[in-house]
């Protein structure tokens, strides 16, 4: 792991049952906190929470279901009285516009 990738002010975990970093270099960038070993439980968790990151906002299934339940909750939310703020910026501008110009012919 180049030591460049590392910011300051961060948890450096090694989960590899091999030495792939150098510490010292670490250790010299400000905050960081180090951690050189894990256990083989901390590991499988930190697998587990990833394919459950995947599934949650990255799987194809998922998203299509997501976008399923956007459409039908679209759906079924009433459209308001007005179609958008442009619309409604332009009835307000047109009506003070006409009221002006009214008011000039009293």
């Amino acid at each position: 792991l180049p030591s460049e990738w590392i910011q300051p002010n961060t948890t450096v975990v090694n989960v590899a049952s091999f030495k792939n970093v150098s510490e010292d270099e670490i250790l010299q960038i400000p905050g960081v906190t180090y951690i050189p070993m894990v256990g083989k439980v901390t590991v499988a968790m930190l697998e587990r929470n990833l394919m459950r990151l995947f599934y949650n906002f990255h799987h194809p299934e998922r998203q299509l279901e997501e976008r399923k339940k956007r459409e039908s909750d679209a759906a079924l939310r009433p459209s308001p009285w007005y179609g958008n703020a442009l619309q409604v910026y332009t009835a307000i501008a047109a009506t003070a516009i006409l009221a002006m110009s009214l008011a000039k012919r009293k």
